[in-house]
């Protein structure tokens, strides 16, 4: 029988704001336009006999410069430019034309196993590079995690042996 592992921490860290909950440190892209999600249930599988759920409200897909993302999402962001640094991010549901798309799942194995899974495709002409945070179930605190650069015209793939409740990648840019 599965069990729902609900952390009641988490109504703190992933129900507020992403903005307020991840901080804002004054770096990144400021975005025009704030587009939501609708309110949806997160489902993630921990293991062969348990799995995370948590429902959320509206949260942005694009704030202050970050992007947030959750398990099964596929979507593009279009970036703004300016004396080669990135000055803005825009939110785009179909990734295909945008200048990088994003797509974050989470793989089960036969063995019950699960393995978390970023694809990000950079379009743009300039190496991309970029900051990660994340929540993981049953933990609190919010943790770093590392993404390498993605060269201009390739993709580039990041795994993780745990479940992610939210990714949020951020502080991008074209140099490091």
């Amino acid at each position: 029988m599965n069990r729902v592992l609900l952390v009641s921490v988490w109504a703190l860290f992933a129900g507020l704001l992403p903005g307020i909950v991840f901080g804002q440190n004054g770096r990144g892209a400021a975005t025009d336009e704030v587009v939501f999600r609708d309110p949806f249930t997160l489902k993630l599988h921990v293991d062969k006999e348990n799995y995370y759920e948590e429902s959320y409200d509206k949260i942005p897909y694009i704030y202050q410069g970050e992007i947030y993302l959750f398990s099964g999402e596929s979507f593009g962001v279009d970036v703004d430019i300016k004396n080669n640094k990135i000055v803005g991010l825009k939110y785009r549901k179909d990734p295909r034309n945008s200048n990088i798309a994003l797509r974050f799942t989470q793989e089960i194995k036969k063995d019950g196993s699960q393995l978390m899974m970023l694809k990000i495709e950079n379009r743009l002409k300039q190496k991309l590079y970029l900051d990660a945070k994340m929540t993981i179930p049953g933990k609190k605190g919010i943790y770093k995690t590392s993404i390498l650069p993605v060269e201009p015209g390739l993709s580039s793939y990041e795994s993780w042996p745990h479940p992610i409740v939210q990714l949020v990648l951020a502080n991008l840019r074209l140099n490091n």
